[in-house]
């Protein structure tokens, strides 16, 4: 079927991605770097104008940087009306063919109607979340709207979780859900004893235990919360230290929350980084108490890492993986917190080499996933091609 494929171009499929430090960010840079790229390749259309984590990486992969730049705008409906018309004209210079959005929330239609607009033969919309930061009435009506215009801009609706799609695309959506599986290099995040010893001498750290998380600092992350699980944690267990990877707009506010809590000397920041497995493998539990989430791609991790991990009950039970995941409501106060994370460290001190196999085993290994999504979008180029063939030879009859 797709014979002599090899001599043409890569299929450039355009992925809307913020190329900051995140989950989604990493995962799809991963999916990139599985494909064939001599058969699909992607580009990333960004919404701002400035060098961002992941750049430099997605450049290595053979990618592009597109920016449909809205933040000279003087307000909310000229940044609305003026983001919508860089999408088409970016999408539109480029000819895009597939056009993959990673929609956080459901007002993520407006580009696929700029996209549908500019061309587009197939458009994607890709839901990563499960609850909007802000749930007033006014954004209620609005996402059902949005909503309603699905079916105008979206041709396959995928999502990450049951969560998700149904947060997306509503309990009864027009079309199937195909649920696409937040991937990662399974057997890279195998826990190492060696690597966690390193890291532990690194930040003079012997036997003490080490609670942490990975995420944006933004309200979604809840690390206020945290913070006060952790000062729990170190009431029962004062040799303790908190580990957190992630950089956002509430950094300062938190930091001046860790004084407040009177824990700022055991708590280590790094605020991004790509040695992600080698932090986990210094971790003794990790914790995410997250308002909402779609599936946490930090939490795939952490359990092929084979830590105890305590998500908050808001969280998808499709993130639990493997036998290490367990879920605690936010109701709960922050003492019970830490005593249930406690009992959780002293339930799993051994075996954490092997986890990395039954998280692959449940279908999260990014090979899977990368290869599914390469034979979906040379499926649907395919489709295009024959699309034109028929038109061209009705035309000539």
């Amino acid at each position: 079927m797709r014979e002599g494929s090899e001599k043409e171009n890569p299929l450039r499929v355009i992925q809307v991605c913020y190329l900051q430090a995140g989950g989604i960010s990493a995962m799809i840079l991963a999916v990139c770097a599985h494909l064939d790229r001599e058969k699909v390749n992607f580009d990333y259309l960004v919404y701002r104008n400035q060098e961002e984590f992941w750049e430099s990486r997605a450049l290595e992969l053979g990618g592009r940087k597109l920016v449909a730049d809205n933040t000279e705008a003087g307000n909310k409906a000229e940044k609305f009306l003026l983001k919508f018309v860089r999408i088409y004209q970016v999408l539109k210079k480029e000819k895009a063919v597939i056009f993959h959005i990673n929609a956080p929330t459901p007002y993520d239609c407006l580009a696929g109607i700029a996209a549908r607009l500019a061309g587009v033969k197939t458009i994607i919309l890709h839901s990563h979340n499960s609850q909007l930061k802000k749930e007033g009435r006014g954004h209620r009506i609005f996402q059902g709207i949005c909503r309603m215009l699905l079916p105008l801009c979206g041709d396959y609706y995928f999502a990450c979780s049951d969560l998700a799609g149904e947060f997306m695309f509503g309990k009864r959506p027009r079309k199937n859900i195909i649920y696409v599986k937040n991937g990662i290099a399974t057997e890279h995040f195998r826990f190492d004893g060696t690597v966690r010893r390193k890291m532990r001498e690194q930040y003079g750290i012997a036997n003490e235990l080490v609670a942490g998380s990975i995420g944006r600092f933004c309200g979604q992350k809840n690390q206020k919360f945290l913070m006060e699980i952790f000062a729990e944690i170190l009431k029962l267990r004062p040799e303790s230290f908190l580990l957190l990877i992630g950089q956002g707009e509430l950094e300062d506010e938190l930091m001046e929350t860790a004084e407040e809590l009177e824990i700022r000397d055991r708590l280590i920041h790094i605020a991004a980084t790509e040695r992600v497995a080698e932090y986990l493998c210094m971790m003794d539990v990790f914790l995410l108490p997250s308002l909402f989430e779609g599936l946490p791609v930090v939490g795939v991790e952490a359990q092929a890492s084979g830590l105890p991990c305590v998500f908050s009950g808001s969280i998808t039970r499709q993130a639990a993986l493997t036998d290490r995941a367990c879920f605690l409501d936010l109701n709960h106060p922050a003492r019970e917190w830490a005593q249930f994370a406690l009992k959780e460290v002293e339930k799993c001190r051994e075996g954490r080499e092997e986890y990395w196999k039954k998280v692959k085993k449940a279908g999260y290994e990014i090979a899977d996933t990368a290869g599914w999504l390469q034979e979906f979008y040379l499926d649907r180029q395919e489709d295009r091609k024959a699309t034109r063939k028929v038109d061209r030879a009705c035309t000539f009859l």
